[in-house]
């Protein structure tokens, strides 16, 4: 289901080596460790100074799933990455779509009044229950989000 006039992405798709696996979800509880920090409204915090350690992933992704009578499609808002920051896998019963939106900051002097956008390593995990066309998958990004299109095997 190519978009004409759309490139189609060289994303990694990796599908040989995980051909029959299952996806297992394992739980954590996901945090963050801030040193240093006596006040959020420091300028200090925003100007990469910021020592932090995280678990992985920081964030989620909003994302919908559309199906048409051939196809399953990912759509994935991810606005301000590149092709290279995207990894996509597909399991027998998943997609699984991780990544890392760089952080990017405003030179000169200034401070932050919110941020509200997230960045960081992300995870995405949508369940898959039917059987998918392996060589058919195609990916593409286009005006900040990732479409990941699934052709659905024939029964």
């Amino acid at each position: 289901m190519p978009v004409p006039g759309k490139r189609q992405l060289s994303i990694k798709i990796i599908i040989e080596t995980i051909k029959f696996m299952r996806y297992r979800r394992f739980s954590y509880r996901y945090t963050g460790v801030f040193s240093g920090i006596t006040s959020p409204s420091q300028s200090t915090i925003w100007e990469g100074q910021l020592q932090a350690s995280f678990a992985y992933p920081q964030w989620q992704p909003a994302a919908d799933l559309y199906e048409t009578p051939t196809a399953l499609i990912v759509k994935v808002e991810v606005a301000g990455m590149v092709e290279e920051d995207f990894e996509i896998s597909l399991y027998e019963n998943a997609l699984v779509i991780q990544g890392v939106r760089p952080w990017e900051s405003f030179e000169g002097e200034g401070l932050y009044h919110a941020v509200n956008i997230h960045y960081g390593a992300f995870r995405l995990e949508v369940p898959i229950q039917q059987r998918i066309e392996r060589d058919r998958i195609q990916a593409r990004y286009d005006r900040g989000f990732l479409y990941v299109i699934l052709p659905k095997a024939e029964v």
